[in-house]
C-alpha cells in the first residue's frame, strides 16, 4: 500500500542523506547496500554520484519494482540492483558491503536488535552503517502518556506492533554503541516546513504522487489510514526527531 501512495520519504529529506554520505565516506569505488530502498532514490543517486555498485533491498515487492523503474529512468540500472529483501535476515554473505544505509527503516522492525546484527554482519570489516531513524525528542514517559496512543499508531500503521516502545535518540545510540567499534550520532529536530519545501520542489512528480494519494484516501480504507496517521506527525512534531548515526565495524 506504502508503493500505491507513494510513500517514500523519510525524516530529514535529501539534506539528512546527504549528511549520512559525507560523514560515511563513500566514494565511486565502495559497494553499498540500502535496506529498505523504497522507491531506489538514494540507491540511484549513490549510483549517479559518486557512482558506486549498488543494491537496494525492500520487504515490499511493489516496492522493489518501482525502484526498478526509478533505475531505469534515471540511467544507472548497470550500477544499481534491486531485490526483495528482510532486514533481519539479510540474502548476502558475511562481509559483502563496504557501507549499508538506511533511512528511516529500522525503527519499523519488529525485532531491531536483530536487523542491527544482520548490518554488521553483512559489512566488510572496517565499514560503516549510515543509519537516519526517528527518535522521540522527550524522555519523559510521563510527558507522553497523554499523547502515546496517538504517536503509536504513526508507527503501527506502518509495522507490526512491536513491545519495546518508542525509542529516544539516546536509546538509539546506546544499542548502536553495543554492536560498533565506534559511532558518529548526531541529534536533529523535525522541521515540517523544510520537508513541506523539499516536497513543492519535487514539482510534477510530487503533484502526480499528491494526486493518487487524494484518490487511495477516498475509494481505499487502507490507503485513508496510513495517511491519516501519517498527518498526525505534524500535529505531534514537537514530539519528533531523528538521529543520524554513523558506526564503524
Amino acid at each position: 500500500m506504502l508503493a500505491e501512495i507513494g510513500y517514500a520519504r523519510h525524516i530529514g529529506g535529501r539534506a539528512a542523506t546527504d549528511r549520512l554520505i559525507a560523514k560515511a565516506g563513500i566514494n565511486k569505488g565502495s559497494k553499498v547496500l540500502d535496506v529498505g530502498c523504497g522507491l531506489g532514490k538514494t540507491a540511484c543517486r549513490l549510483a549517479a554520484d559518486p557512482g558506486c555498485t549498488v543494491t537496494g533491498v525492500d520487504i515490499m515487492p511493489k516496492m522493489v519494482e518501482q525502484a526498478k523503474a526509478t533505475a531505469k529512468k534515471a540511467g544507472v540500472s548497470d550500477r544499481v540492483n534491486f531485490m526483495e529483501g528482510d532486514a533481519r535476515k539479510l540474502p548476502f554473505g558475511d562481509n559483502t558491503f563496504d557501507a549499508v544505509i538506511v533511512e528511516s527503516v529500522t525503527v519499523f522492525v519488529e525485532d531491531v536488535a536483530r536487523a542491527v546484527a544482520e548490518y554488521k554482519r553483512v559489512l566488510k570489516p572496517g565499514g560503516v552503517l549510515c543509519d537516519n531513524e526517528v527518535c522521540v525528542t522527550r524522555k519523559s514517559a510521563e510527558e507522553l502518556k497523554d499523547d502515546l496512543k496517538d504517536l503509536e499508531a504513526i508507527f503501527t500503521a506502518f509495522s507490526s506492533k512491536t513491545d519495546r516502545g518508542i525509542m529516544t535518540f539516546e536509546d538509539w545510540r546506546d544499542l548502536y554503541r553495543g554492536h560498533f567499534a565506534s559511532i558518529d550520532a548526531d541529534h536533529y529536530v523535525a522541521d515540517p516546513r523544510k520537508e513541506t519545501l523539499e516536497k513543492k520542489a519535487d514539482g510534477f512528480g510530487a503533484v502526480l504522487s499528491m494526486a493518487k494519494a487524494a484518490y487511495l484516501y477516498y475509494t481505499n480504507p487502507e490507503a485513508r489510514a496510513i495517511i491519516d496517521t501519517t498527518r498526525n506527525m505534524y500535529k505531534y512534531v514537537g514530539h519528533f526527531g531523528y538521529g543520524l548515526f554513523v558506526c564503524r565495524k
